[in-house]
Order: structure tokens, then C-alpha cells, then sequence
């Protein structure tokens, strides 16, 4: 049967609709026997928004509907809007829509179809008749006829087939972005590191379990040279400081990885690319989810989301709330002292690395008010507290008391407005406080069983002294876009995002009351984006254009404490210009080229200048880094054949940067440090095909990369030529998929899946001269995952249960600096939806 995820080129009937009993209009007889499309049977009228009628807008929303055996719409997604009162007038009543079902050899199945629906200022005529559905498959843009009138006050409207998904047509626009629907991962028993980490060009390695340091790279740059947000606003700045992989999968609606060039919307200082994680959109009504997750080493996860909209135009709410805890005990290798002393290899588990966080978020706000399309106010609340196990390489022995935690607050507030159908406006203000503490004030010696074998002479796991210490730090920051239309096919953008950041912070340990304290120095960063964008579509939306501008401005203000207990200015002042350009060409229906070019700089972060709190240690002259990327792809559009829907994509990079930040050190002293020159090249690919029917899906990514050092000075001039460290040449990912429907009931499907992950081995520091077999290596891993979900309709409610098993062939992995991950361990969740 049909997949409610593979797209049919059915024609919707715009005939005059019927009330719900009536009988369907029979196929057409020119129709193929085995294909019947999906016809409307219901009398739901569309309400023209009353803001845009008293404006005298008229625009067309492009709707993609989802729609079961039975004829229910399922899902309602706009593919392109037309502003916020048009999108929800439609979407809402979409959502009531019912249809007699799309029927194959006689059986109903589901589908997929794509839809505008034309918002008029004309007349109550009455309509054409509507025209037979047509023999073959249609092209995208065929039409039908338009639709019966409403009543006179409701204008005429009118319905035709047409358009792609939101996430197709970004991936088929100019800009280098890969969109990720989390629909599959949300029922999964996975988080958000791991639902990134099977997409092509990019590696997430972690230090440990649930909560542990977290490393994301992207076609070869890592860390904060990849900027992420949450709904266009700076992930740290709403309500998650701790990492993107502690964001929970069910609070997010889809992730838009862009690669090397970064739109100027953003006002980003990205270096090697962005991920923006989407929240759902809002329905009309009462909505709520929640979901619960349960596994292996005492792992739980709550998430509970739910939102209240009464009507599509007024006062609108919603909140959320996620909870998290887990022991991390997982079995590891590791080397220990017998009772006579001598050093023997054993396994143990892990026993303090215990996680826990929790946190949520409420926004209330107006939509179609006569002065603003949308007003919200956003508040949000976080804490976590992390045992720390051992420092990033897992050397020097264990920790059995050090722990470090945080909490983040902030507010929030929002504007959006439309003041023509050719300009509009957005704005975003907001206000962020994070408090970190990190306490390693033990006076025992811990082995790796957890057994306390010595008194220290002084206190502090760590090495070095004592420490107690808590780090105060507060932003504010701002974001502001204005769009215009030029023409139908030309569009000018600004953007413009300041951001202030000011820290100070207290040690209570230290060596001597007479000390001057160095985290009482007062430190900040300014910085700010502009943007300047123009978007060119040409020759029937063959080509489409990008260019843009960017311009940075950098102001960072410290202190240094000298040996002599006097303070030293640091201050730092940079302003720079930055651009590119984006194209995207069709060559032949469905291949089309892109190719796009960033001259982009991305300023040092607090964490990298004044350290992290914890592990990481300051660096007060870190300079910016710049690079020059290039992205150059040929992707297919889904291409439906009589075999089933093929799809692939092949893209090569590059990334020439000067002064790249790089994480480097042992042991305690960690800092990030400047390489002053690397390159990164490499291509991806990535391929999958859906059986007729859509009951088999399988996808595979592929990348090889090579990132080295290129320049002879500063520290790393003795590594020129030789491969960045703790990087890997090649991965490869792999899913299967099965999608079985009626299994139980007529509105259940049931869907066992397969993983896999290759990573090809690597150096855990840099090669250089001498044998291989004396150098800190990472082995060649493979890693698979399989399960099986279950979700069912039940009187409007959506149920959900998967179980799987992750690390089948229970494999020794180790992602970040030879730290051992989990073995193998199995997972169940559940989820409930109305």
C-alpha cells in the first residue's frame, strides 16, 4: 500500500463539495483502472481572514496533506505561506477537511497530496464546471478547476494541485541546507546527537553517556564554528547552555543543517556552517503531548509539551517541560592496580557520572492584531548537575566527588508584522543569565571501582589546588529582519543582530584569604552581524540567486592577572567584511546544480577567550578565524518511478581557514588555541529509495574528508601537512525501514528499523614522523542499532511504543579523545499525542 510519506501525483477534485454521505463521483473512465485519486467530500468552508480583508490582501497558501485510508487528513503542512493569518485561515479548516480515499486496484490507501489554495477579493459567480481527473500522473504545476464560492462576506476562493513540501523546496533552493524532519526519531528512543549524527558531513562524538561533553563537527569544522539556534535565536541564549543532544527530539519539528554558508537571516558568525532546530507549529484548539523514555543505566526522559489556541486570530499559549536522569554506569575498559600494585587492564562500571536535568518554557502571546501579525513573550528556565568521572581523555585515573552543574533564565520578546503584501518585518529582544559552579574539593584518591585507597595531602582531584568556584554570566541580545519584494522573482533582505555578554564569577578556595580572586575580573564580548541579501529566481524558477553581504563588528574587554597580583588591559576591537553568493541551477527536470561561496569570520566565544568553568582554562589572546567556503553539489529531486522513488545527492567541499580555533591540551590544561592555517576537503553523498507502495525505505550516506594543517608558525608550525588530530577520513551511515499499515486496526502502523555506522580509525593527537604503533590511535568502529515501533489512532489520540537496541554486536566505541561510549543497551519509550 501507499506510504503517507511518499508523495502521489493525484489530482484533488475541486468539484462544488458534497454533503459526507453523498456517494464519491465515480473515476473517470480515461483514468488508469488501478490508480483512483483521493476526492473531497465535505462542505468546509474556508473563512478569508478578517485582518487581510479589511487590508485587501488577496495571496495563495500552498498546503501539503497527509491523508489516511479512510479519508482523514492527517497532517496539514504549509508549504508556502503567505503570512501568518492566510497560513493558519487554511490550515486550520485543511485539518477538517475528509475526502473519499485515494484508491489503488480498488483498495483505499493512503497518500500525500500538494495543494494552493487562493485566497481572492473576486466575486460570488458561480464557478466552472470541474473537469474530469485526468488520465496520467500530473505535472507539479497542473491545476484544477477552481472551487464553488462561498457565501459572499468569505470571497472567492479557489483550489489547485501544485507545489513541494517546505523541506524539499529548501533543499532545492540555492542555499546549502539539508532539512531533517524528526517524525521517525520522535517515536525513537534516540536524542538529538544521535539524529544529527546520521546525516552525511557530520560526526557528533561524545565524552561519556546522557549529559557528558559533546563534540559536533561539520564537513570538517567543529564546536562553535558551528553556530546553533533554536527557531532562529542562539540554542545558549534560549534555555539550553548544556548542548544541542540535551534538547529533547519531541520538542523539535524539524532540523535545517546549512553547510559552510550560513543566510545572513541568522546574523550569524558562523565559520563552517549553522543547525536551526524548529519548533512545531501551532494548531488550532487544545493540543498536548508527552512522552516518556526508559533504558539501560538508569536513563529517564519526560517530555511533556502542550499548547491552547482558541481561534485562529487572538490570544494564543503554550509550554513545555522535559526532565532527565541517568547513572551513566555503563561498563568500560580501563587500567587499575591490583593489591600488589601492579597495573592490570580491567572492566568496570562507571560510578559517578550521574546526569540530571530539567527545565521548560512558556509563551503567550497575540496573533492578527491590526498592528502586529504576531506579539509573544517567551520565558524559560533550565537547570542541570553532572558528576565528573574523569578529565577529557580519560587519563590520570578517576573522580569520585568533582561535579559541576548549571542554570539558565531568560525571557524573551517577539515581533512579527507584515505591512504589505511586499514588506515584512520581524524582531526579537531577549534577555539570558547562566550560572555555572564547579566544586572539586575532595581530600581521597578514588580508584576505578569506586573505592576511596588514599587521604590526598591536598584537596582537589583535578591536580593543582582546591576548587569552588561559581561563574556569573548575563546577555542581551537582539535580532531584527526586514524582507521586500522587489519584483514576483526579486527579494531584498536585512538583518541586523547585536549581542552583549558580560561575565564575572567567584572562587571560594583559595590558597590564601590575602589572594586576589581571578574570576572577579569583569569580561565581556560585544559583537554584531549585518546582513544584506538579495534573492534572484529567473527563467521560470530554473536559476535562483543569492548574494549577500555581511559585516562584523567585535569588541571583547578583559583583564589578565599577572604573577605580581596586578591586572593586565586584554582588550581585543575587530571590524570586518564578509560575503558570498549562492546559486542554484536546473539542468534537466529533476537534476539540478548548486554551488555557493562564503568569505566568512567567526569571533571567539566566552567559553574559548575565559574557559568553561571546568575543564577548560582561558586563552585571553585567541584571535577570530576566517575562512573561505566553498560548496559545490548536483541533487535529484524525488525522482517516482514504476520501482519507486529515488533520491540522491553528491556534494564536494572546502574550507580554507586562517587562524583556526582548535580544542588542544592533557590532562587539566586544556584551552582553545589558534592553528594558523587549515584546510578541509571532502565530498558526501548521500542515496535512498522507497519500494511502490512505500512499505521499504532504505538510505545511506557516505563522507571522506581530509583536514590538515597548512601553515609553518606559531605552535603547530612543526605539523605542517599533517592531518588535524581526534578527526576521522571517512564515515558511512545506513538505515532500513519497514512501514506496515492496518496491522491491528485500520489506523496502526508498525515499523521495525535497522542502523548502522562506520567510522574509519584516526589519530588521537597529530601523526608526524615515527611509527604508528606509538601514537594514540582511534580503531576502525562499527556500530548498529534495530527495533521496532508501533503507533496507533485511537478517538483522536495518537499512541505510540518503540523498543530498540542500541551497540547490537556490543562493539568497543570511542568517540572523543579514546573515551570508551556505552555498550550494548536497550531502550523503550512512549509517546501520547492529541
Amino acid at each position: 500500500m501507499f506510504s503517507a510519506f511518499t508523495s502521489l501525483a493525484l489530482l484533488l477534485s475541486a468539484a462544488p463539495a458534497e454533503p459526507a454521505s453523498a456517494a464519491p463521483p465515480p473515476p473517470s473512465e480515461a483514468a488508469p483502472a488501478q490508480v483512483q485519486p483521493p476526492t473531497r467530500i465535505d462542505s468546509v468552508t474556508v473563512p478569508y481572514p478578517a485582518v487581510e480583508l479589511a487590508a485587501g490582501r488577496e495571496a495563495d497558501v500552498v498546503l501539503r496533506l497527509t491523508i489516511d485510508e479512510h479519508g482523514v487528513v492527517t497532517e496539514a503542512e504549509v508549504v508556502r505561506s503567505a503570512g501568518e493569518a492566510f497560513d493558519e485561515a487554511i490550515r486550520t479548516a485543511a485539518r477538517d477537511f475528509r475526502f473519499e480515499p485515494a484508491r489503488v486496484g480498488g483498495e483505499p490507501v493512503a497518500c500525500q497530496i500538494e495543494l494552493v489554495h487562493s485566497f481572492r477579493l473576486g466575486t460570488d459567480a458561480p464557478p466552472e464546471p470541474a473537469p474530469e481527473p485526468s488520465p496520467e500522473p500530473l505535472p507539479e504545476e497542473a491545476q484544477a478547476a477552481p472551487a464553488e464560492p462561498p457565501p459572499p462576506e468569505e470571497k472567492t476562493l479557489e483550489t489547485t494541485v501544485s507545489g513541494r513540501s517546505e523541506a524539499e523546496r529548501m533543499r532545492q533552493s540555492a542555499e546549502a541546507v539539508r532539512v531533517v524532519s524528526t517524525t521517525r526519531a520522535r517515536a525513537r528512543s534516540v536524542d538529538m546527537g544521535q539524529v544529527l549524527a546520521a546525516q552525511e558531513g557530520v560526526e557528533v562524538r561524545r565524552s561519556g553517556g546522557l549529559g557528558s561533553t559533546i563534540r559536533f563537527s561539520l564537513n570538517g569544522l567543529t564546536d562553535d564554528q558551528i553556530r546553533f539556534f533554536l527557531d532562529g535565536v542562539p540554542l545558549d541564549l534560549s534555555g539550553y547552555p548544556f548542548g544541542f543532544a540535551n534538547v529533547p527530539v519531541n520538542l523539535v519539528d524539524s532540523i535545517q543543517i546549512y553547510r559552510g554558508v550560513v543566510p545572513s537571516r541568522f546574523g550569524a558568525d558562523a565559520l563552517g556552517g549553522a543547525v536551526n532546530l524548529t519548533s512545531a507549529p501551532l494548531r488550532e484548539g487544545a493540543h498536548g503531548a508527552v512522552s516518556l523514555q526508559g533504558g539501560a543505566f538508569g536513563t529517564y526522559r519526560l517530555t511533556l509539551g502542550g499548547s491552547y489556541r482558541p481561534a485562529a486570530r487572538g490570544f494564543y499559549t503554550r509550554a513545555h517541560f522535559f526532565a532527565d536522569t541517568s547513572r551513566n554506569d555503563y561498563r568500560v575498559d580501563v587500567e587499575d592496580t591490583d593489591d600488589s600494585g601492579q597495573i592490570r587492564p580491567v572492566t568496570v562500571k562507571r560510578f559517578h557520572d550521574g546526569y540530571q536535568a530539567l527545565g521548560g518554557g512558556l509563551e503567550a502571546g497575540f496573533e492578527q492584531l491590526a498592528w502586529a501579525d504576531r506579539i509573544a513573550l517567551r520565558a524559560f528556565g533550565s537547570g542541570y548537575d553532572k558528576d565528573l568521572q574523569h578529565n577529557l581523555s580519560m587519563s590520570g585515573g578517576p573522580f569520585g566527588e568533582a561535579r559541576y552543574g548549571g542554570t539558565a533564565l531568560g525571557t524573551q520578546l517577539l515581533y512579527e508584522k507584515a505591512f504589505s503584501d511586499t514588506v515584512r518585518v520581524d524582531a526579537l529582544a531577549g534577555y539570558a543569565r547562566q550560572t555555572t559552579d564547579f566544586q572539586d574539593t575532595s581530600l581521597w584518591v578514588y580508584d576505578w571501582f569506586g573505592n576511596r585507597v588514599a587521604e590526598r595531602r591536598v584537596a582537589g582531584e583535578l591536580g593543582g589546588d582546591a576548587t569552588d568556584q561559581t561563574i556569573w554570566q548575563q546577555s542581551f541580545y537582539g535580532r531584527a529582519n526586514a524582507s521586500w519584494d522587489l519584483s514576483r522573482n526579486q527579494t531584498l533582505r536585512l538583518a541586523f543582530a547585536p549581542t552583549f555578554t558580560g561575565r564575572t564569577g567567584e572562587e571560594r578556595r583559595l590558597v590564601s584569604p590575602s589572594d586576589v580572586d581571578p574570576l572577579s575580573a569583569d569580561r565581556s564580548v560585544l559583537t554584531a552581524v549585518t546582513g544584506l541579501e538579495y534573492q534572484l529566481n529567473a527563467f521560470d524558477d530554473a536559476v535562483e540567486l543569492i548574494v549577500f553581504g555581511k559585516d562584523y563588528l567585535y569588541a571583547a574587554r578583559a583583564q589578565q592577572l599577572l604573577p605580581t597580583g596586578e591586572w593586565r588591559s586584554k582588550d581585543r576591537d575587530l571590524h570586518q567584511l564578509g560575503g558570498g553568493a549562492a546559486l542554484r541551477l536546473r539542468v534537466a527536470e529533476p537534476v539540478y546544480l548548486k554551488v555557493s561561496y562564503e568569505r566568512a569570520t567567526r569571533l571567539p566565544r566566552m567559553d574559548e577567550l575565559f574557559g568553561n568553568g571546568v575543564l577548560i582554562r582561558e586563552n585571553l589572546d585567541l584571535a577570530p578565524e576566517t575562512s573561505h567556503n566553498v560548496n559545490a553539489g548536483i541533487a535529484t529531486a524525488p525522482l517516482r518511478t514504476g520501482l519507486g522513488v529515488f533520491r540522491g545527492e553528491l556534494n564536494g567541499f572546502a574550507r580554507f581557514a586562517q587562524d583556526l580555533i582548535m580544542l588542544a591540551g592533557r590532562g587539566r590544561d586544556w584551552t582553545y588555541r589558534n592553528v594558523y592555517g587549515a584546510r578541509a576537503l571532502g565530498i558526501e553523498g548521500a542515496t535512498g529509495w522507497s519500494s511502490p507502495g512505500g512499505w521499504l525505505h532504505v538510505d545511506a550516506n557516505a563522507t571522506v574528508q581530509d583536514i590538515r594543517n597548512t601553515s609553518s608558525q606559531g605552535t603547530y608550525g612543526a605539523f605542517e601537512g599533517e592531518r588535524l588530530p581526534n578527526r576521522p577520513s571517512f564515515f558511512f551511515n545506513a538505515t532500513a525501514r519497514l512501514s506496515l499499515r492496518g496491522v491491528a486496526t485500520a489506523e496502526d502502523e508498525l515499523s521495525p528499523f535497522w542502523t548502522a555506522r562506520y567510522v574509519h580509525g584516526f589519530f588521537r593527537n597529530w601523526g608526524g614522523p615515527g611509527m604508528v604503533s606509538t601514537k594514540d590511535t582511534i580503531d576502525n568502529q562499527f556500530a548498529q542499532a534495530a527495533g521496532v515501533g508501533y503507533k496507533v489512532r485511537l478517538q483522536g489520540f495518537s499512541l505510540g511504543l518503540s523498543t530498540e537496541l542500541d551497540n547490537l554486536t556490543d562493539a568497543r566505541l570511542f568517540d572523543f579523545f579514546g573515551v570508551q561510549r556505552p555498550g550494548r543497551s536497550g531502550w523503550l519509550k512512549a509517546t501520547v499525542e492529541y
